[in-house]
């Protein structure tokens, strides 16, 4: 069988150009306070830890609940979507790494996250149509670091291998281990992750080899 080579989403696959609470002061209908951005952020970590349903449109509610926003919290919800959605970007050089990979192996994207959220930015890049394999949190009610939802990634695409690239040591690259996985950290040097990278963008290097791939030029 092909190595299986799974991804994080965001920080790892996924830049963001436009910074969280800049979306957010887009999005609602006044100039927001700093307590109303941290309770917005706060109540959507809330619902997605807790894996819940539509957890921006309850973060929402909250929000014009105790701020007393004349709004609609499903139509914010929406509208804060669309512009996560579009304030994300897929370096050039990170999809030609994804698509050397696909050609040749078993490619998923392995995330915590909102489902519908988490394909949206899947869609947006066509990277839903090269991954084998998409295994969200929120979709299979556990989620990272906890070491199954990489168990349930292997069954998805049984291998001989599997090598996950993840841009958190404790969530990504430390249960990914436990669970078997060949580790590729991304972020700034550490002793404990002695295959890493700055930028996914740089990883062709790296990570072709441990694959069985000589680097193209």
């Amino acid at each position: 069988m092909a190595t299986t080579v799974y991804f994080d989403l965001d920080g790892t696959l996924l830049d963001y150009e436009v910074p969280f609470q800049e979306r957010f002061t887009r999005t609602v209908p006044v100039d927001p306070t700093d307590e109303m951005v941290e309770t917005y952020s706060d109540r959507v970590l809330e619902g997605i830890t807790q894996i819940k349903s539509d957890p921006f449109e309850r973060a929402f509610s909250a929000v014009c609940e105790r701020y007393s926003l004349d709004a609609d919290p499903e139509t914010l919800a929406a509208e804060f979507v669309d512009r996560e959605v579009g304030a994300t970007r897929l370096d050039p050089a990170v999809r030609r790494l994804v698509e050397s990979l696909a050609k040749r192996h078993q490619f998923g994207v392995l995330t915590n996250g909102d489902g519908y959220m988490q394909r949206r930015k899947l869609e947006e890049h066509g990277l839903d149509d090269l991954a084998d394999a998409v295994v969200i949190s929120n979709e299979v009610g556990v989620r990272k670091p906890n070491p199954q939802i990489f168990e349930t990634a292997k069954e998805r695409l049984p291998a001989e291998s599997y090598l996950y690239v993840g841009d958190t040591f404790e969530e990504d690259i430390a249960p990914a281990r436990e669970a078997g996985f060949e580790t590729v950290y991304i972020g700034d040097d550490r002793p404990d992750a002695p295959v890493s990278a700055r930028r996914t963008a740089a990883l062709a290097s790296l990570l072709l080899p441990l694959v069985g791939e000589a680097t193209e030029n």
